[in-house]
């Protein structure tokens, strides 16, 4: 045996050594009743931590700024954190819990101690505005909210006087100032069997709002199911081992980190996390830390790949990139950095990305030597996860459109990825379940070899640097203006950002406005992503006959100097 190999052999099973680890082993072990089916256990994320605390004890699991958890150590603050929700919060079974962080371990640490506590997670997009937050914890009812320092000033005094709050100040010199890590202190740990676990893989895990057609924000509800075999997805999908080592440029909040907080834990993988974007930090982390992976929208990917540190790695790094298509242009400045892309697709409403393109045989059978093709070919959207049964494009009846690259359909997901369905909002369930079918509002089509491609949105969503803008929400703002009359919002392309909100207005008769009105306006009420970024003033708006503002024909006069669409 090398000594490479008897060192890393020695790293792993070092807690064999350990005389203490005893009733640490003890602690993580579930009882069973003997009428429990003995072929039967339910899916739940949470099992892979209590396996991972055994098998990788003392192995490295979290690492933020100078400090290290082993997996011990993680697994201890989780059950800490959970017991002070129990004790201490009083969080009952079902209780909603928000979360309002940046990718901090607080965050992390609430994935799986929310859940351990009979509670659903509630993550919050830490970029919206004080109302929009308030809406979301009004509508989901949460009666917890763990909240970072900084983030405070974004929640309301409505929110403050009817929820707990657990506040995180992130201060890794001086514990003692903050009230997330007394509280862990002050625990005594629950043994896992005397949590109030779930134990029904089709209940609600977690609600994460997402901007849709409708304007206000809808609570998708993820099932324990569907994050459990998501996250097995990504280790298959991600070539995700024990040696992973997962850069957090992708934020928590989004979708649940596309289940990879649960994903990484499931290898024994390292978690390396980031108090918000740092591309200079990113560099030294991916030429230092022994960074494997990272995710993000092709915003992130055209930032890392264009600052001043940028060099081709020594190592590939695996990258899953969503939210818009990578470019050709942008996938070749990856690969030449030795960043290898993989481009996904996915909603809230299938637990995150779906379905991967993969850098297969088949781009080197159909254009072989052609790498400009291939690169083409690699920023579509591919095919459905393993553990999806079906991704298809259907006409409206819910037929299969002809693979043939050309005819339109809507993207249509069946089985295990698909959520539960929409928060205490029937109504918008019902109409994007049909067939058997969740039917996903993206219009696309399917190529010869297979292969996916989205094409355009039946759905009124803005996607600006992998965030969902609803433009109904963004129209419902302006036409609050008193000087306006009517309002169109569509999204207008943007080098950055892949997508910028642009607002098409008619003024009322003898008003006048500015543009810089409108987003001044726009930025009392909404986050800044959400605003405006260029405001046109019109005598008319392109409708049907029946009154419908046809927004195709406003977002053709934006992108008609584009080769596409999304």
């Amino acid at each position: 045996m090398t000594t490479k190999a008897q060192n890393r052999l020695a790293s792993l099973v070092a807690h064999l050594d350990s005389p203490n680890d005893g009733p640490f082993f003890d602690s993580l072990r579930l009882d069973r009743s003997p009428n429990d089916v003995p072929y039967l256990s339910p899916m739940d994320p949470l099992r892979f931590l209590l396996r991972s605390a055994m098998v990788y004890t003392n192995k490295e699991a979290v690492s933020h700024r100078d400090m290290v958890w082993t997996y011990r150590q993680f697994t201890e603050r989780v059950q800490r954190l959970a017991t002070g929700l129990l004790e201490e919060v009083h969080v009952q079974k079902g209780d909603r819990v928000g979360v309002l962080c940046n990718n901090v371990p607080a965050f992390l640490e609430a994935h799986y101690a929310i859940p351990a506590s009979g509670a659903i997670i509630v993550p919050l997009n830490s970029r919206l505005a004080a109302a929009e937050i308030e809406y979301i914890i009004d509508h989901a009812g949460c009666s917890v909210l763990i909240v970072q320092d900084h983030l405070l000033p974004q929640v309301t005094n409505k929110v403050k006087a009817k929820v707990a709050l657990l506040q995180v100040n992130d201060r890794p010199e001086d514990p003692s100032l903050d009230p997330y890590e007394q509280l862990l202190a002050r625990q005594k740990p629950r043994l896992w069997r005397h949590m109030p676990l779930v134990n029904d893989e089709l209940a609600t895990l977690s609600i994460n709002y997402t901007s849709g057609s409708t304007g206000r924000p809808k609570g998708v509800m993820a099932t324990y199911r569907g994050c459990y075999l998501t996250s097995l997805n990504h280790c298959i999908q991600d070539s995700l081992t024990s040696s992973t080592v997962m850069l957090w440029t992708l934020p928590l909040f989004h979708c649940n980190g596309w289940c990879f907080p649960w994903a990484v834990v499931a290898v024994g993988g390292k978690h390396m996390l980031m108090n918000g974007i740092d591309y200079e930090y990113i560099w030294k982390c991916l030429k230092e830390k022994g960074v494997s992976h990272f995710n993000g929208a092709p915003t992130v990917q055209n930032e890392i790949c264009n600052h001043p540190d940028a060099a081709r790695l020594e190592k590939p790094v695996l990258v899953m990139s969503g939210g818009s298509a990578l470019s050709s242009t942008l996938i070749k400045k990856m690969k030449a950095l030795n960043i290898q892309p993989t481009q996904i697709y996915g909603l809230t409403e299938v637990h995150g990305a779906q379905t991967f393109t993969y850098e297969p045989w088949h781009q080197q059978l159909y254009y072989p030597g052609n790498e400009e093709r291939q690169h083409e070919m690699l920023a579509r959207q591919g095919f459905n996860a393993v553990v999806a049964d079906e991704v298809r494009v259907l006409d409206q009846h819910g037929k299969d459109v002809p693979s043939d690259g050309q005819t339109i359909g809507e993207v249509c997901f069946s089985g295990n990825v698909n959520m539960k369905g929409y928060y205490d909002n029937p109504e918008e369930t019902k109409k994007v379940f049909r067939h058997g079918y969740f039917w996903s509002g993206d219009l696309g089509v399917r190529h010869i070899d297979g292969v996916i491609e989205i094409l355009d949105r039946s759905k009124d969503v803005i996607i600006s640097g992998g965030e969902n803008i609803s433009s109904i929400e963004v129209e419902s703002v302006i036409a609050q203006i008193p000087q306006v009359f009517e309002c169109a919002v569509v999204g207008t392309p943007d080098d950055k950002w892949g997508e910028r909100p642009f607002a098409f207005v008619i003024l009322k008769e003898n008003q006048a406005l500015s543009e810089a009105d409108v987003i001044a306006f726009c930025k009392t009420q909404l986050a800044g992503f959400k605003c405006p970024a260029k405001v046109s003033f019109v005598t008319s708006i392109p409708k049907t006959g029946t009154g419908k503002v046809q927004k195709y024909i406003l977002r053709n006069g934006l992108w008609k100097d584009k080769t596409r669409k999304i």
